[in-house]
């Protein structure tokens, strides 16, 4: 069995960008900088013949390239309790969500359920355990001004995420290039 996403691999310059964000939050576990990406879609635990099955979809997605970039810094919450802090995703979201439903199709292609979730694309800097939504308001305060260079996206990745006493490590599978 393997557990599956689908993503946008960040260039070493943003990642870079990130990586004095991730500090402040004693309760924090931070991403590491090889981890952080923007989902696309995530499909969970598959087998061998279905993860084949996926990829086959995939090779189909068409899209052309558009640009990203990442700005400001924000949470999600629950209860009063900061759960994920997170980089904001601008540029052509239009694209970027389309890119998003083309693979939703694409796993449905594959006979697979795809996550439902309303699409909030972000990177995930860190996670969170009963942290008061005012700490983490601190930190975002403190970190709101992130502004990094715009990035062209040209392929999407196949990723497994192999879970780990220490949190999950991602590993890209494949990657598909845009076919415009």
């Amino acid at each position: 069995m393997m557990r599956l996403f689908m993503g946008v691999e960040l260039p070493d310059g943003v990642k870079d960008r990130l990586v004095p964000l991730c500090s402040g939050l004693k309760e924090a576990r931070w991403v590491p900088p090889h981890n952080m990406h923007i989902t696309l879609a995530f499909v969970g635990e598959v087998d061998h013949g279905a993860a084949f099955d996926l990829h086959e979809a995939l090779c189909n997605v068409q899209f052309d390239p558009f640009d990203l970039s990442l700005h400001e810094v924000d949470c999600f919450e629950s209860r009063g309790k900061a759960k994920v802090i997170w980089a904001g995703v601008k540029g052509e979201i239009e694209a970027l969500t389309h890119l998003h439903q083309k693979i939703l199709t694409a796993v449905e292609q594959a006979g697979l359920v795809p996550e439902r979730r309303k699409y909030k694309p972000h990177v995930t800097l860190a996670r969170l355990k009963n942290t008061p939504l005012e700490k983490a308001q601190d930190y975002m305060s403190a970190n709101n001004g992130l502004k990094t260079h715009s990035f062209k996206v040209a392929h999407f990745s196949l990723f497994r995420s192999h879970l780990t006493r220490h949190g999950a490590d991602y590993e890209v599978l494949e990657s598909y290039p845009e076919k415009g």
